[in-house]
């Protein structure tokens, strides 16, 4: 009975032992990152995706501009002319980026102009407002990412796009409350 009573001991103690070792192993697995680089991203890729966005905010902003006379609406386009070319310009103060100047508008992003140039009227201008707003936030993504840490390898890019952040949340913000 005492053999039979150890055994049984024995195996739970084996089983106890294999389980948490299998707890430890998940856990391990679990916090252990795939890609060692994590979220690096190439200062030109960035400048060219950031630059893609303005190019295709540039569009949609023309767009709007023509929209029925609106003054919110000629405004906003004014506003985001005079920021987008400052931004540009301090964009071109980091000499690495200077040949990150020759690129096409995304394939989405034409299929996007194309679809809201299809309707017409309010719907037309609704459109390109949730185009610009979905660009603002794709802006800030590029930027949070960019900024964090891990994000482009050069520190003085790192902290301009952090410090932008806060402009493009602003942007993002007089779109939101524009009303047609």
């Amino acid at each position: 009975m005492r053999r039979l009573i150890s055994k049984q001991i024995s195996l739970k103690k084996r089983t106890g032992v294999f389980g948490l070792l299998l707890l430890i192993g998940m856990l391990i697995s679990a916090c252990h990152k795939e890609d060692e680089k994590g979220y690096v991203m190439d200062a030109k890729q960035f400048a060219m995706s950031v630059k893609q966005e303005q190019l295709y905010q540039s569009e949609v902003l023309a767009r709007l501009e023509k929209g029925q006379g609106s003054s919110a609406l000629s405004n906003l386009a004014n506003k985001r002319r005079l920021s987008s070319a400052a931004y540009n310009n301090d964009l071109a103060s980091f000499d690495f980026l200077k040949d990150t100047n020759s690129f096409d508008l995304s394939e989405k992003h034409v299929f996007n102009l194309a679809n809201a140039d299809n309707k017409m009227g309010e719907e037309h201008l609704r459109t390109l407002l949730s185009m610009l707003i979905d660009s603002d936030q794709t802006l800030i993504g590029l930027h949070v990412k960019a900024s964090s840490n891990q994000g482009v390898q050069d520190e003085r890019l790192r902290f301009w796009a952090r410090e932008k952040i806060s402009s493009l949340q602003r942007n993002l913000d007089e779109v939101q409350k524009i009303k047609l």
